[in-house]
């Protein structure tokens, strides 16, 4: 994900950006110049190609945490998708409650609004954290996981194949090295047969580069919660690998 406010986001799928975004790129020099209070003014009154520039630019670290919220809930998906991407993480000069609220708002923001931009985010606040020793990360890893546990199973139960797919190939199949999302990743196999079958008929996607000892107990945990057998799932991942 590219840094905050480097407008790359919008750079990337300006191709699918409705036509009131058009042109919105021409905006950009000069809202560089402006003061964090005027961005947030355009953000608030400007037309929809000046909304999305200014998140392109803004520093949302100097953006009341009430105001960022307000816009989560309301601004049209690709404004929000351009918040998602200006969530700040690694600042050098950063206090560790600091970083641990924007893990915090890109949880919210995820939650609200089931964009994968903010799951990216998310996990690379995650990291920040981690990368910087921070007291705060471990806690923060934890409560990830068990809320990434609950956003499978309410996605499971409202049927949003989008968003399941979203959490495999932006969490599950790359974060499992961490010991606080695999233990989720194991309890989402358990309670979801669909997952647990397409877990073992696929082991190498979610597998691959983890120790022996996690592979069988997440290929065991498939076989017994509906997915294929043990000896079977094993075999595929020693000829995937």
């Amino acid at each position: 994900m590219p840094p905050a406010g480097c407008g790359c986001y919008a750079a990337c799928v300006s191709r699918n950006l409705p036509p009131a975004y058009a042109g919105w790129e021409r905006h950009e020099p000069a809202f560089r110049r402006m003061a964090t209070p005027e961005l947030v003014l355009e953000v608030q009154d400007g037309s929809p190609d000046r909304r999305l520039a200014a998140l392109s630019v803004i520093d949302l670290s100097e953006v009341d945490q009430a105001i960022v919220e307000d816009w989560i809930r309301t601004l049209p998906e690709p404004e929000a998708n351009e918040l998602a991407g200006a969530i700040p993480a690694l600042r050098q000069n950063a206090s560790y409650a600091e970083e641990a609220r924007w893990v915090e708002i890109a949880r919210r923001g995820y939650q609200r609004r089931r964009l994968p931009t903010f799951l990216v985010m998310l996990m690379s606040a995650l990291e920040a954290l981690e990368a910087r020793a921070c007291a705060e990360s471990a806690s923060a890893w934890e409560t990830t996981a068990d809320w990434l546990g609950d956003m499978y199973d309410q996605a499971a139960a409202d049927r949003n194949k989008e968003a399941l797919n979203d959490l495999s190939l932006f969490v599950f199949e790359s974060y499992l090295g961490h010991p606080a999302v695999f233990e989720a990743f194991c309890g989402v196999i358990v309670r979801h047969a669909r997952f647990a079958r397409e877990v073992s008929a696929n082991p190498s996607v979610y597998l691959a580069g983890l120790p022996l000892a996690s592979q069988r107990r997440a290929l065991e945990e498939a076989a017994g919660a509906g997915g294929l057998p043990f000896d079977q799932s094993w075999q595929a991942l020693q000829e995937q690998a």
